[in-house]
């Protein structure tokens, strides 16, 4: 196995956390005891534990103050706001987590196909259906039987040439014939509604089985003249539309996801849309809300909103975003801690006190960012694999349970044996000068900032990081 080393420079992790790290020396073998494999229901486990985005967010108001409320699974974020309209306009004070009981399911958990809400002094339910040849969104008033507006929201014959320009991108490189043929309509799924006036905006998702497939669509109903109206925005074919908010001049705040196959990624991230034009463009952000994020809630109002991502919160106007956190699921240690390569061999190091990002969990352990490091070996395609697909994951890919990110084993020496190495889990790998000749041809030397260790009664929770909001 690999020791534990330490050095004296500055490093990146995660969304630009800078570690203090000093490297000493690596490589040196130790045993492997009682080496433990993660448990197969692990995936569960970090996404429970790790994934804590917001999947609900609103604002409180009460008796001389109004307040941001954001709302996950287990946690609950709370921060003050000052101005009148304007919620991107943040006022003194810090955020305040709370443990939440019984929070929103996280964000591709939760699929509706019937949603209620009230317009006026009336209740309304929305409910979806389809058939081989169409989808459709019907509204009536709640209790009764017959609608009185209903919407075709996407056709069999629209799905393919929507769906096959990005299915080859992606190297699946189905033929057109195939694909009609395979390819199921999806039954529409109510992600969310806004009311406004006589009329309620919904957003609409899609079902996830195999090669079911819908279309990023938008529908505005009119209950005063019982009318429907079908958007299919631009560049939004693919994505599912799972937040709407009402923003100024009829604007809609738009938040996207691409889910095929039961498999959630992003899209095209937080977006402006104006249905009158049908123009549509994103709203510029940093990290936290970049296209290559998944946006999870949001809340519109007339100067700009809120929206929450898998990787943290941010306020944003339509020019782009204000202020953002990074919401860091973290372990705090009171005292000095074993720290391994693997669960379960014997530590031959001990983490400080302090707080601690946790990057994967299983039954017995966490693992968890570190300021010391390893050194270590992984064969060059295995590297160039790792790095193509982003090893480093995103917290989103936490949802994909069905198709977790997979270990990597980090050798002692080049062709070492696997059963004794480090094993890491969505940690940045940092390639380290090595002579590439003759033993070490074909290998690349990494370095990794992560350890092991102990779940015991350790309790994860979220820390809101500042972080900049704009490139």
């Amino acid at each position: 196995m690999m020791r534990r080393c330490k050095g004296g420079f500055l490093l990146g992790l995660g969304l630009g956390l800078a570690l203090t790290l000093t490297f000493l020396a690596c490589l040196a073998p130790t045993s492997s005891l009682m080496a433990q494999e993660p448990a197969a229901d692990a995936a569960e486990m970090s996404r429970d534990l790790l994934f804590l985005a917001p999947a609900a967010i609103e604002t409180k108001q009460a008796p001389g103050s109004l307040s941001l409320k954001a709302e996950s699974r287990r946690f609950s974020y709370v921060r003050p706001i000052v101005g009148e309209a304007a919620l991107a306009v943040l006022g003194g004070g810090e955020w305040h987590i709370e443990r939440t009981a019984n929070g929103p399911a996280a964000a591709g958990v939760e699929r509706r196909k019937k949603l209620t809400f009230s317009l006026g002094e009336e209740e309304y339910a929305l409910t979806a259906d389809s058939d081989d040849e169409k989808a459709t969104v019907a509204l009536r008033r709640e209790g009764a039987s017959e609608p009185f507006a209903e919407a075709v929201v996407w056709r069999r014959a629209e799905l393919l040439p929507a769906w096959l320009p990005l299915m080859q991108k992606q190297g699946k490189k189905p033929a057109a014939a195939a694909l009609q043929e395979d390819l199921e309509v999806a039954d529409p799924v109510l992600e969310d509604a806004e009311g406004s006036g006589d009329s309620v905006w919904v957003a609409l998702g899609h079902s996830k089985g195999e090669m079911e497939l819908g279309l990023g669509t938008l529908v505005r109903f009119d209950v005063k003249e019982k009318q429907a109206q079908v958007f299919h925005p631009r560049k939004l074919a693919t994505c599912e539309i799972t937040q709407l908010g009402l923003g100024p001049a009829g604007t809609l705040f738009l938040g996207t996801r691409t889910q095929l196959e039961g498999v959630v990624s992003p899209c095209q991230g937080l977006v402006a849309y104006h249905p009158s034009s049908g123009e549509m463009e994103k709203i510029a952000g940093g990290e936290v809300t970049s296209g290559d994020t998944v946006v999870t809630a949001l809340v519109g109002t007339q100067s700009g909103g809120w929206a929450a991502t898998d990787r943290g919160i941010c306020s944003f106007t339509p020019r782009g975003t204000d202020e953002c956190w990074r919401i860091v699921p973290t372990v705090s240690l009171r005292e000095a801690t074993p720290v391994v390569n693997r669960p379960g061999e014997r530590a031959a190091s001990q983490l400080p006190p302090g707080d601690y990002e946790v990057l994967w969990a299983n039954a017995g352990f966490l693992e968890v960012a570190t300021k010391d490091s390893l050194d270590a070996w992984l064969a060059a395609d295995d590297f160039a694999e790792a790095a193509a697909r982003h090893f480093d994951a995103e917290p989103y890919k936490l949802l994909n349970t069905a198709d977790p990110p997979g270990q990597i084993r980090l050798l002692a020496k080049p062709g070492g044996d696997p059963l004794g190495a480090a094993i890491v889990y969505r940690a940045p790998l940092e390639k380290r000068p090595a002579d590439q000749g003759g033993a070490h041809a074909g290998w690349v030397l990494v370095r990794a900032h992560i350890g092991w260790i102990a779940r015991g009664d350790l309790e994860v929770a979220p820390k809101l990081m500042p972080v900049a909001a704009d490139p």
